[in-house]
């Protein structure tokens, strides 16, 4: 299994196989999603502008990572993330791997279309 996510834009749409969902509708933007989870944390504790935080600009934290010589400052905010199945990801690089091997590329028609200097 693929253990790379990547996270998600707030405008990308996601349709999801789950009767366990947080939305009224199982397709949903990542923006709808967040929507959702603030309106739950509303509805369950002492709202608050700073908690508004953790979903839009993030909180000032500082991080460290296993190896790190030391903290790093920042910001974290809650987002969600996608991890394509393995079998996508092999075809994706395959597919890339063949291009480079042929030394074409995806761009060649187009180029071929496009009038030469001086025609």
């Amino acid at each position: 299994m693929n253990p790379e996510f990547n996270c998600l834009d707030r405008e990308d749409v996601v349709s999801v196989y789950s009767e366990q969902i947080l939305v009224n509708n199982r397709t949903f933007t990542i923006n709808e999603f967040v929507t959702a989870i603030m309106a739950i944390i509303k509805g369950h504790s002492g709202w608050t502008e700073e908690k508004a935080k953790w979903f839009t600009e993030g909180i000032d934290c500082k991080l460290l990572k296993p190896g790190a010589k030391s903290w790093q400052r920042g910001k974290v905010r809650i987002t969600l993330e996608f991890c394509p199945e393995e079998s996508e990801v092999q075809e994706s690089s395959t597919r890339n791997q063949s291009q480079l091997d042929s030394g074409s590329s995806p761009l060649d028609a187009i180029r071929q279309m496009m009038p030469k200097n001086g025609q």
